[in-house]
């Protein structure tokens, strides 16, 4: 007979598993006549146009790699700069990107959508399909995305009977009809535009797929908390409003959410997407990461990660998710968010620059060698570039930047990490009939490359491209050594003859925590030329236009010699470069094994070049070897759509491989460059200490002068070298600009400034009701009236009993105002400040917090209301007081909320109340019951844009502005809330026409001259530029002191405008002026000299010599070439 003990657990199990049962069952849902197969992707009537399979997409029969980066075209007020910073990722070679479209953007009220303007997702679409860019569209209905409320729209969220993601609470969902109707509402409205530019529909359509919902878990660790019927909704609305392209999901980490069953029974109960997609966030700052939230961190605590996180993360990710099984085992590994940096928090010591330190150069790159390690060939980089939440657009978990550290900085450098990230993008795209389609190597004892040093290899595939010897090999080089050693040996051995021959052995440079694929057994158009291994990145491959010579661009070891290991047979025609010694460039027999012979550049070689032959074959390799700094510099414009049907077929011609991604022209030099092949012009962005622009074409679109003497690059090549500072236009706009610089070098002269003060008695104030009278609480929060942009104002009253002989309050009957509020106050007692507070938290379950449950029956505060400020009423009274008299006394509380909470995952948080939630008056001399509190703010659903208001009805007052003359902008406390305003002319025009373009080289030439401004002091502010509010200042309590002036919101100089800019401030601190400047970008290696491209400030006034980091100020100049 079983004892108790063993009864317990079994009825413990037992009930445990009839509740998993239940709840799967609930989550089944009941909306059952929507099956997997309604919104299945139709591959026979689309697949010649788009297919996939268990490798990769398959477009127009090219398997094809997605290689994408977020875009948030609503972090981008500037509707101008879609293009430019779009231009960026493809510059980058990005051939996708991922966008949220933000609900709440387009929907500022009940009914109405708006798609025009900044809104306009019609053009930015067509720009998408003008330059290139494949886009994975995500309209969620949820978002996440560190925005207010999560995307979703604040009257949506202000309707407290609705559900929001059918979150009845915390980690408990219940599906709400009335929810799903809005939700289908809002598809009704973006889905067909979105459906007119599918690749399905249009040649030469942009959009691949659509993603529904965001980070809908089906299950977590086995609970069951996603709903089928929201996702058969969301999914049959799509189809019914046009949308044929596949649609995917993208759970928040591997848990096979809503895979597409094989088995009938199972896919009619159980609902299932196309494709299954999961986010990939890897390292986290040590702020960020999961223990922080239950266990708070010093805020300036950073240290290096470790590199154990990023193997168990990543490196056994291919089998976990083909472990899911059913449809999942025929469909590519696709990871919709792949860390592309980290966001940062109020609070927080430091900065997006120390974030950017913290991951390095190197952490984008190495994440895009792990996961195509594990097969992957569906990713979209989250994010590229992260923008800004101007306005109030983001949420209480980040402050005014999104830079994010990502590869494009938020004032739209391009950083070094996007130029380590470009180079193995480069590789992947250039050997792209290769790459797609790879099988892992099952064990390390069958790969045919071993490493001398731990933890260098993470791992090997073979492709599914087989040559004369064999698949081809990937080598997967990632430098995790526990001796952080830079230099080792990597041993190879021929496929054929893996078992018996002896290794060769190379010499391999590799930084710790960098990585690279080494390409092997790999076979080129001459048969006779066969590569073993190269232990250096080749990052470019292409074919001459005649097709008989093969052409790579690859890398110098950064010490030690750079070694490539072939078959033997091969004969050097020519060789030479820079530096390269007295020896020079060397092919020799390996002494482990004479079938193998070595190519050898020596250490301290600037570039190299080699061209090799075999037999009695036309067909030749020119190998082009680039230092590290020139590489930082290297552009590739590929032919990556295949729905042309021209180029497709001249592709066929020219190009040997047929490749999907065919190199066309190759660009060395400057800081960035972009060719257009409608036009066959060249846009070159350089910087001061760039002179020449090597280019190198392939002969397919656009021939050059061939190169018939050896240079530093050989002969026979298709190469061309531009003078960047030649023209008398250039150095004229060059002169000027640098001219501009220097004297503004410091900031921009702010004068003439105008202040006004914000009068409290002129706003419409209504009245702010308790929970009951004996209640501190008030029943409505700012979500209640809308007020969620900004600040919340309130007003209060009470009353002091006054008695002859006494005075008015002495020390011992104080008078305190005990306040609960979220997130910010400061607070003024008969136009005295009295303090100001902040509750916030980065912990969850904490007063304040950021996300998840916020305990608001804590956090509360007290303000000790001083004498003076008492007695300041009486000031205001007429006549004598009586032998008793009640006073009454005015309370202004500012409160300044951070944003509405996201809802992540099964989190219910959005509508965790912001501004005042209770407030007392008390004290000895306080008359009972005369205490009464009112509201003021802007509602945001009469506004056109819901994120775009400080919260003070005053904003665009022009009553009441006097000239302060050459007096810069003071903090007074007791003045209350003030107004600055001024303006300022902007820097040389960003682009401009030469007098003689028609006999010039190039076709025009500008300036890009980015600007900050940069403010100090302790107070609250709000900077609003050309009526534009683009950030909010809160002194030390947000690590952010240098606030972007978007490009595209600027009037430049020369054209007839000046720029305003207006602050609205305010604080407790004592009587001070508010340093405030208008400056261009310092930064770390403006001019890239140590390659590192940073873009991170510079470090001023903290003992560090701008010479010690090669600081200075970050600007290009623009030219447009017609070649």
């Amino acid at each position: 007979m079983p004892g108790p003990i063993t009864t317990a657990l079994t009825v413990a199990l037992s009930l445990t598993l009839a509740a998993h049962r239940y709840l799967e069952h609930r989550a089944l849902g009941q909306l059952t006549h929507i099956h997997t197969d309604d919104t299945l992707y139709n591959k026979q009537k689309y697949g010649h146009i788009l297919d996939y399979d268990a490798h990769s997409l398959i477009l127009h029969g090219q398997p094809t790699l997605i290689l994408s980066g977020e875009f948030h075209y609503w972090r981008l007020p500037d509707k101008t700069r879609w293009r430019p910073i779009l231009e960026q990722y493809r510059s980058a070679g990005l051939n996708c990107i991922r966008i949220y479209f933000h609900w709440g953007f387009h929907s500022p009220a009940p009914g109405k959508y708006i798609f025009d303007g900044n809104r306009d997702i019609d053009y930015l679409l067509q720009i998408c399909e003008e330059i290139g860019l494949y886009v994975l569209a995500a309209p969620g209905p949820y978002i996440c995305a560190e925005t207010q409320a999560g995307g979703f729209p604040i009257w949506l969220a202000a309707k407290r009977e609705i559900r929001l993601r059918h979150m009845k609470t915390n980690l408990w969902k219940e599906y709400d009809a009335k929810f799903m109707e809005y939700c289908v509402e809002y598809f009704e409205q973006i889905l067909p535009i979105l459906a007119r530019h599918q690749i399905t529909e249009k040649e030469e359509g942009c959009v691949i797929g659509l993603q529904i919902e965001n980070e809908a878990f089906q299950r977590v660790f086995g609970y069951p908390i996603g709903l089928h019927d929201d996702m058969r909704v969301l999914a049959k609305t799509a189809r019914d409003c046009g949308m044929t392209v596949p649609l995917f999901t993208n759970d928040g980490f591997e848990q096979g959410s809503f895979i597409v069953k094989d088995d009938p029974g199972r896919r009619k109960k159980e609902f299932g997407i196309d494709l299954y997609g999961f986010d990939k966030y890897v390292v986290f700052t040590p702020n960020s990461e999961p223990t922080s939230w239950v266990v708070g961190r010093d805020p300036s605590f950073l240290e290096d990660w470790d590199p154990s996180t990023v193997i168990s993360e990543l490196d056994l990710m291919e089998k976990k998710v083909r472990s899911f099984g059913h449809a999942n085992k025929r469909t590519p590994i696709f990871i919709p968010e792949l860390q592309g940096g980290w966001f940062n928090h109020y609070g927080i010591q430091y900065t997006y620059d120390a974030i950017y330190r913290f991951y390095g150069d190197q952490y984008t790159r190495l994440m895009l060698d792990t996961v195509t390690s594990q097969g992957c060939t569906m990713l979209n980089f989250y994010m590229f570039y992260g923008g800004t939440n101007w306005g109030t657009i983001g949420d209480a978990d980040v402050y005014t930047s999104y830079d994010y550290s990502a590869c494009i900085r938020e004032f739209g450098l391009m950083s070094g990490r996007l130029r380590k990230l470009r180079l193995g993008i480069l590789f992947l795209q250039s050997f792209a009939d290769i790459t797609t389609r790879t099988d892992a190597v099952d064990s390390s004892k069958a790969m045919t490359v071993q490493s001398s040093l731990d933890k260098t290899i993470c791992g090997q595939r073979r492709s599914r491209v087989v040559g004369l010897n064999g698949p081809v090999e990937l080598t997967f080089i990632r430098n995790f050594s526990t001796s952080k050693l830079d230099r080792f040996e990597l041993r190879a051995r021929p496929t054929e003859k893996r078992e018996s021959a002896n290794a060769v052995r190379l010499s391999c440079c590799l930084a710790y925590k960098a990585s690279f694929t080494a390409l092997g057994n790999y076979t080129t158009i001459n048969p006779g030329i066969h590569l073993i291994l190269s232990v250096t990145p080749i990052y470019i491959r292409g074919f001459s236009g005649d097709g008989k010579k093969e052409i790579w661009i690859a890398g110098l070891a950064a010490s030690g010699p750079t070694q490539m290991a072939f078959k033997t047979g091969l004969v050097i025609q020519e060789a030479g470069g820079q530096n390269v010694g007295a020896a020079g460039v060397q092919l020799s027999e390996s002494s482990e094994d004479k079938t193998i012979s070595v190519l050898s550049v020596p250490e301290g070689a600037m570039n190299a070049f080699v061209v090799l032959s075999s037999g009695n074959s036309v067909h030749q390799l020119h190998i082009l070897f680039l230092d590290q700094m020139t590489l930082s510099t290297l552009y590739c414009y590929y032919d990556n759509r295949h729905a042309n049907k021209k180029l497709a077929q001249s592709r066929g011609q020219l190009n040997p491989r047929n490749m999907a991604s065919s190199p066309r022209i190759v660009t060395w030099g400057s800081y960035d460059a972009r060719y257009n092949p409608q036009d066959k012009t060249l846009n070159v962005s350089s910087t001061e200490s760039q002179d020449s622009l090597h280019i190198l074409s392939f002969g397919q679109d656009l021939s050059l002068p061939t190169t018939t003497e050896p240079s530093f690059f050989g002969s026979g090549l298709q190469l061309q070298v531009l003078t960047l500072k030649g023209s008398q236009s250039v150095i004229l706009k060059q002169q000027s600009a640098s001219l501009w610089v220097a004297q503004n070098r410091q900031g921009i002269a702010l004068s003439e400034w105008e202040t006004r003060t914000t009068d409290f008695g002129s706003f419409d104030w209504r009245e702010c009701s308790r929970l009951s009278s004996s209640s501190d609480r008030f029943r409505d929060v700012n979500l209640d009236y809308h007020f969620t942009s900004g600040h919340i104002l309130y007003r209060g009253t009470f009353k002091t009993r006054q008695q002859q002989g006494r005075g008015i309050v002495t020390k011992s009957s104080p008078v305190a105002l005990k306040v609960n509020m979220r997130n910010r106050i400061i607070a003024f007692v008969n136009g005295v400040c009295i303090g100001s507070h902040m509750t916030y938290s980065r912990q969850l379950m904490m007063p304040g917090a950021k996300m998840g449950y916020d305990p608001v029956s804590f956090g509360s505060h007290t303000f000790l209301v001083p004498s003076h400020a008492i007695e300041a009423a009486a000031l205001h009274r007429e006549g004598h007081p009586d032998e008793d008299h009640d006073q009454e006394h005015e309370i202004i509380l500012v409160i300044d909320s951070f944003g509405l909470s996201r809802q992540p995952f099964v989190v219910d948080d959005i509508r965790n109340p912001r501004g005042l939630l209770s407030a007392r008056v008390s004290g000895k001399d306080v008359v009972q019951g005369s205490e009464y509190w009112e509201v003021a703010g802007v509602d945001v659903t009469k506004l056109d844009m819901a994120y775009q208001s400080t919260g003070f009805p005053d904003e665009h007052s022009q009553q009441g502005w006097t000239n302060a003359g050459q007096k810069h902008p003071q903090l007074v406390p007791d003045a209350g809330v003030t107004w600055w305003r001024t303006q300022f002319e902007g820097p040389p025009s960003s682009f401009s026409s030469p007098s003689s373009a028609s006999g010039s080289e190039f076709k025009s030439v500008g300036a890009n001259i980015p600007l900050c401004c940069k403010i100090e002091g302790e107070f609250s502010a709000m900077i609003i530029l050309n009526d534009v509010l683009v950030g909010r200042y809160i002194g030390s309590d947000s690590p952010q002191h240098d606030f972007y002036l978007m490009d595209g919101l600027l009037h430049k100089a020369g054209s007839g405008k000046q720029n305003e800019l207006k602050i609205m401030m305010y604080g407790s601190q004592a009587a001070q002026e508010a340093r405030i400047r208008i400056l261009p970008w310092v930064v770390e290696d403006a001019q890239g000299e140590l390659g590192q491209w940073s873009g991170n400030a510079a470090f001023e006034g903290e003992g560090v010599k701008e010479e010690e980091v090669r600081a200075g100020v970050f600007w290009t100049l623009q030219q447009t070439f017609s070649l």
